[in-house]
């Protein structure tokens, strides 16, 4: 069975669902999916302007050239002034001198060297090519250049103030479009220079790595020389300082008598470890004999007969001595049970158990002496071992001093190697710097002449453009998705109002509308109906059809064998499909061979009977109000034989809802499902009128219809919660007037709701 749909405090839940559950947040990637797949439309539309505005400033923007080279700083130690001063230093380019190298190429120095290299005129000389704006920023100022001369003459300057200036506003002009930077934590410098014309920007790039090199070459030869001028002398100093160190160590040895192991201590050191090691295990043999001898002890001073010690156990005097004891103690409690305890035999079996105890103790004396005598042993052992040690340790700590005094002179001497290896070795190297200097930057990359423009660029353009785009018809997106209230899948009726969907009626064109012949007729008693109404029975194998069998496996497996099955259909609202498929789902249970009656009791629109049936005068209402005989106003369908009971007409305001909840409404139903399978009933619309909550008592089911995208969720919801008597008798919940060519954008969870198109095979 269906798990039936209970109402709660908390909302609409399914029955027997633990109320302590607590639901965890997820992220539903799938709904997330589709709802990006139901937006894609104006997120393209937004991509496309966006491409198309990056486009036009791509081309409404003046071009910029951008060159660049890279230089290679060595990371070997260098000798410059402070080198000189510091020679032991081994200076690596760390993260400080590459910086420094950075501001060295933004000096003065650097930027005259490439003046002269490339030209004053060429450095001043004004690009060609300017964007609108900075051509509108040049005729400001040529304005306000012109108002002021008028008013105030310029100043005449000399030619030295003139080159002066003209040097100025080169290096100013150099400052500004002059980029460096280091190239991640490498020792290399990227050198670039951003122009509108192309081969200014490689000519200068290329004059600022030239510019670096020279200076670097001068500055190395320079500290070179100066090193191995002050290298020399000390050189000197330090191989005499070295051999009289060493020299002084071997003698110091050779006087004191401190001979080396292999493993680098001193003899006595090494005596001193074996005595203390020896030491270890004299204490420890003295512990286990003094503990054997005092366990022995004990046990003699209190007597204890049954005293379980290793020596006793495995003595054979002692134990045969046991077991005599044993047997006389037990044949003594024999005898004196029977004899009484003054019998002679028993007193002369108590001197004997006696005496075995008295030989016993006296063996146990006998072993305490041999255990006294070892612990003595121990003893005598340790003590000498403790003298021997302590006649090692004063040897030892005159050694020690001596070797603290030999350590010193070791560490001099080595030290003094040390510098003097050094030091020659600086010394050669300058040697080679002077006799060829080598500058420790190289250019690894040389700047070419850009064919492309490095700002703007087409792609970056388009790209940030689209990406704008996207963002705005991401939001656009957005908002439609925030305000798409209605309902759209199936899954969304089984979270929100915990109910089956028992299907999606599809949205009929009027293409397949025109292929089903209206049934006209002018005989009384006979049903007609536009192709709307007589879709299902026409295409029986269409998926319209499709959803009429899944209603009635739902009705036959909740309401079960009874007869008749009385089944309701509402909506919330009106125009939503429900009087379609009202008479569809009739007249499929009438071509199935089911005797089939419906009822249209919307008594407020007749929309059903104003199709099916326009020239019926009499009908329910007449049936309720005025006790009209169900057979006057009984219709049939010539091609299915279901039978129909319209509204009637000349209604007026009547209170309706009165007449489809009344006792005569309850004896209606009882007398047409005398001869009736299943009784349809069209039920007005929940949200505007009370008849479909008056009226559920008399309904074994209430099949609910919901326009797919158009009925707002929360309407639903607070309409079920108004009415909990229909929603206690709805067997499920039918999606009307679907696109079935959009609803695969709307399903994320349940896949058969996508399928429509897998399964058109099945479909005629």
């Amino acid at each position: 069975m269906l798990q039936s749909p209970k109402r709660s405090s908390g909302g609409l839940r399914y029955e027997g669902s633990s109320q302590g559950e607590s639901s965890v947040p997820s992220i539903d990637f799938s709904s997330m999916l589709a709802a990006v797949r139901r937006q894609m439309r104006p997120v393209l539309i937004g991509i496309s302007i966006g491409a198309t505005l990056g486009l036009v400033f791509y081309l409404s923007k003046t071009p910029v050239y951008f060159a660049g080279t890279q230089l290679l700083l060595d990371s070997k130690s260098k000798v410059n002034d402070e080198v000189a001063v510091t020679a032991l230093s081994e200076l690596g380019l760390d993260t400080g001198a590459v910086d420094s190298q950075v501001e060295v190429l933004k000096s003065m120095n650097i930027a005259n060297s490439v003046i002269a290299k490339v030209g004053l005129d060429r450095v001043l000389d004004d690009d060609k090519v300017q964007s609108l704006a900075a051509r509108g920023i040049s005729a400001v100022k040529s304005a306000i250049r012109s108002v002021k001369e008028t008013f105030l003459p310029p100043r005449k300057l000399t030619p030295e103030q003139q080159d002066a200036a003209k040097r100025e506003a080169a290096l100013a002009y150099l400052t500004t479009n002059l980029s460096l930077k280091r190239v991640g934590r490498t020792y290399v410098i990227e050198i670039g220079f951003a122009s509108t014309q192309p081969d200014k920007a490689a000519q200068i790039a290329n004059a600022y790595t030239q510019a670096y090199v020279d200076d670097q070459f001068s500055a190395n030869f320079d500290a070179t020389r100066r090193a191995s001028d002050w290298l020399l002398p000390r050189i000197q100093e330090l191989r005499q300082k070295a051999i009289e160190a060493d020299l002084a160590v071997q003698s110091f040895r050779g006087e004191k008598g401190l001979i080396m192991t292999s493993t680098g201590s001193l003899v006595n050191e090494q005596q001193v470890g074996e005595i203390n090691t020896q030491l270890v295990l004299a204490r420890s043999d003295v512990a286990r004999a003094g503990a054997k001898y005092d366990r022995i002890q004990s046990i003699i001073s209190s007597g204890q007969m049954d005293a379980a010690v290793s020596e006793a156990i495995d003595n054979p005097i002692i134990v045969e001595l046991r077991n005599k004891a044993t047997a006389a103690a037990k044949t003594e409690s024999e005898l004196a049970n029977k004899l009484g305890p003054g019998h002679y035999q028993v007193q002369r079996l108590r001197s004997d158990i006696a005496e075995y105890q008295r030989l016993i103790f006296s063996e146990l004396g006998r072993i305490a002496e041999s255990y006294r005598s070892e612990r003595d042993i121990s003893i005598a052992r340790e003590r000498a071992l403790e003298a021997q040690l302590k006649n090692q340790v004063g040897l030892s700590d005159v050694a020690n001093k001596d070797k603290v005094a030999l350590r010193e002179l070791e560490r001099e001497a080595d030290t003094y190697k040390n510098l003097y290896e050094t030091m020659l070795q600086r010394y050669q190297e300058s040697l080679q710097k002077q006799s060829f200097p080598v500058s420790e930057a190289r250019v690894i990359s040389v700047a070419a002449v850009p064919s492309m423009p490095a700002s703007p660029k087409l792609a970056l353009s388009v790209i940030l453009g689209s990406i704008l785009g996207f963002i705005g018809g991401a939001g656009f997106g957005a908002v439609r998705e925030l305000r798409d209230l209605g309902f759209r899948s199936a899954s969304q009726i089984r979270e929100l109002l915990r109910l089956e969907c028992i299907g999606v009626m599809p949205r009929i064109s009027a293409r397949q509308l025109a292929m089903v012949p209206p049934l006209t007729s002018s005989s009384p008693g006979r049903v007609a109906g536009s192709a709307m109404m007589r879709y299902g029975t026409n295409h029986i194998l269409s998926p319209f059809a499709e959803t009429l069998r899944s209603a009635k496996v739902a009705v036959d497996f909740t309401v079960g064998d009874k007869a008749p099955k009385i089944i309701a259909l509402a909506s919330v609202l009106p125009t939503e499909g429900k009087s379609t498929i009202s008479k569809n789902f009739a007249s499929m249970l009438a071509q199935q061979g089911a005797r089939t009656v419906l009822i249209d009791a919307d008594l407020r629109f007749r929309g059903l009977s104003d199709d099916i049936t326009p020239h019926a005068e009499k009908g329910l209402f007449h049936i309720l109000s005025h006790g009209v005989p169900v057979s006057s106003v009984l219709m049939v369908e010539p091609d299915t034989g279901l039978l129909f009971i319209p509204a009637g007409s000349d209604i007026g305001s009547a209170h309706t809802s009165n007449l489809v909840s009344s006792p005569a409404m309850g004896r209606l139903l009882s007398d047409v499902g005398a001869n009736a399978d299943y009784i349809v009933i069209d039920l007005p619309p929940l949200g505007p009128v009370v008849d479909v909550r008056a009226a559920a008592k008399y309904f074994d089911g209430i099949l609910f219809v919901l326009e797919w995208g158009a009925t707002s969720r929360d309407l639903v919801v607070d309409a079920f919660e108004a009415n909990p008597q229909v929603y206690e008798k709805c067997l499920g919940v039918i999606l009307n007037k679907v696109d079935t060519h959009r609803l695969h954008f709307y399903t994320s969870k349940v896949p058969q709701d996508g399928l429509h198109k897998k399964y058109a095979a099945y479909y005629g």
